[in-house]
């Protein structure tokens, strides 16, 4: 990634990447293995990687997990996801869609 090699030559932050490993436990194996690192999230977001996946790991911390574009979303709108097919998509119209249900936006009083 164009981004992580930037920050390592400018900053000299070790910006690495390696695969998920499944069975239970967050464990991420690239130059080394990082057992349960601790993952970088706002206030409110957990998550549980799917083994395979690509994380980009910060000095020793998880900070994400590569992911292809979802062309469908129009800019600035959001899906939340998880693995089993559950789903909340905030629409930029105000509108949250739950699984494919639609809750439109409250009118402004």
């Amino acid at each position: 990634m164009w981004l992580t090699r930037q920050l390592a030559s400018s900053t000299g932050i070790r910006l690495r990447n390696g695969q998920v490993e499944g069975g239970g436990e967050f464990a991420v194996q690239g130059e080394v293995r990082f057992r349960q690192p601790e993952q970088l999230f706002p206030y409110g977001f957990a998550s549980a990687a799917a083994g395979g996946r690509q994380a980009v790991m910060l000095d020793g911390y998880c900070a994400g997990l590569s992911a292809t574009p979802d062309t469908s979303l129009a800019e600035g709108e959001v899906r939340l996801y998880s693995a089993g097919g559950a789903e909340i998509l905030l629409k930029n119209d105000g509108a949250v869609v739950i699984n494919g249900q639609v809750f439109e936006p409250k009118e402004a009083v």
